[in-house]
């Protein structure tokens, strides 16, 4: 009845504890600064010292997508949501798959607005990547430090080395900027985003 009488809402009280506005805002900023860049390559500088590396936003974006879906799961009443009656990692199972949903539709959205519609599989592929990468971060360091692991693979991905044409002789940990028919850069990013979300469900399980 109080519940009732104060206007209580579950999904309200969620979204304002994990300040959804906030983490919205940042994953439509990025996909407007993928709109803006889409995928026409950049030049970065190579720290090895060779030429710089082209590099496409549809490449590079996803990084800051999938961090922002981990960072999304940070919870402001973290010892309440403890105390709940149902599990931690059913509630955060809910919200990152919502969380990433939006990533990828606004990515993609962000690439048809761009005009480059071919480059919406590398986009795809480098989130699930680098989502798992944050979920692995998470589940070890803690989700405010979802965003270490994935920063750290960009430094080798992006900034050493330049691949073949096309992107076709990308080495493995490189796999970011590896061509869409590759298969091992599929099998890697697949495989990251599965046990990464698997890893930090279960430590939300212990951690309750």
């Amino acid at each position: 009845m109080l519940t009732e009488d104060r206007g209580f809402s579950p999904l309200a009280s969620h979204l304002r504890s994990h300040h959804s506005a906030r983490s919205l805002a940042f994953l439509v900023g990025c996909a407007a600064v993928l709109t803006w860049w889409g995928g026409q390559a950049v030049l970065f500088p190579d720290m090895s010292g060779d030429k710089p590396v082209p590099a496409s936003g549809a490449a590079f974006m996803p990084m800051l997508l999938g961090i922002g879906v981990l960072i999304s799961t940070i919870d402001g009443m973290a010892d309440f949501s403890r105390a709940a009656a149902r599990p931690r990692s059913h509630v955060l199972a809910r919200h990152l798959t919502v969380a990433f949903g939006i990533a990828m539709l606004s990515a993609c959205i962000a690439l048809l607005l761009s005009g480059d519609p071919d480059a919406i599989p590398l986009a795809c592929r480098n989130l699930l990547g680098f989502t798992g990468l944050a979920a692995f971060s998470a589940a070890l360091l803690g989700l405010r430090l979802s965003w270490l692991l994935p920063v750290t693979q960009t430094v080798p991905a992006f900034l050493l080395g330049t691949p073949g044409t096309g992107g076709t002789d990308t080495p493995w940990w490189s796999w970011p900027r590896a061509t869409t028919g590759n298969g091992t850069a599929w099998v890697i990013a697949t495989g990251l985003m599965a046990t990464g979300m698997l890893l930090v469900l279960l430590r939300a399980d212990r951690s309750t």
